[in-house]
């Protein structure tokens, strides 16, 4: 399933910021240099599993997460940038994760972890994913089977050494 393995650098494409009512580019790799961090891509922005369950869970472990030396603690979804900037202040009004936009998917297909999910009308998404990093090199990449599954991705499944 998923393309991009253990100890490959983080794919070079830029994901994308609301700032003000500006979108700006981010460098993957730029954000990632220098630090340890736990990525998670869900589907898709107020879908019931990553706003009820997914996002809350990363968002309260983040404090034992940041204790541990996790840097940096980020939420890519498929959706457009104000569609990402409306959840973030939804589900996470603190600022405790960074939100990014992976609208154009190239995040998703440089990783594999493209779905297609017709069923829930979702059309062309990544599947949840959990990616740890150091220094933008990829560490672990976990993927669930389904777009409803939250088994293997959640903040108890970080590994901390």
């Amino acid at each position: 399933m998923p393309e991009a393995c253990a100890g490959q650098r983080v794919p070079r494409i830029s994901l994308g910021v609301l700032v003000g009512q500006e979108i700006q580019p981010r460098s993957f790799e730029q954000i990632l240099a220098g630090r340890r961090a736990v990525v998670i891509g869900v589907p898709g922005a107020f879908t019931p599993i990553c706003t009820g369950l997914h996002v809350p869970d990363l968002i309260s472990s983040a404090d034992r997460l940041r204790a541990s030396g996790i840097g940096l603690l980020i939420c890519i979804t498929p959706n457009d940038p104000w569609t990402m900037d409306a959840w973030a202040r939804t589900v996470d009004p603190h600022g405790k994760l960074m939100f990014l936009s992976d609208g154009n998917l190239a995040l998703a297909k440089a990783l594999g972890t493209t779905i297609r999910d017709t069923e829930h009308f979702l059309g062309l998404r990544t599947r949840r994913y959990l990616m740890q990093t150091r220094d933008a090199v990829i560490e672990r990449l976990t993927v669930e089977s389904s777009p409803l599954a939250l088994t293997c991705t959640r903040a108890q499944d970080v590994i901390i050494d």
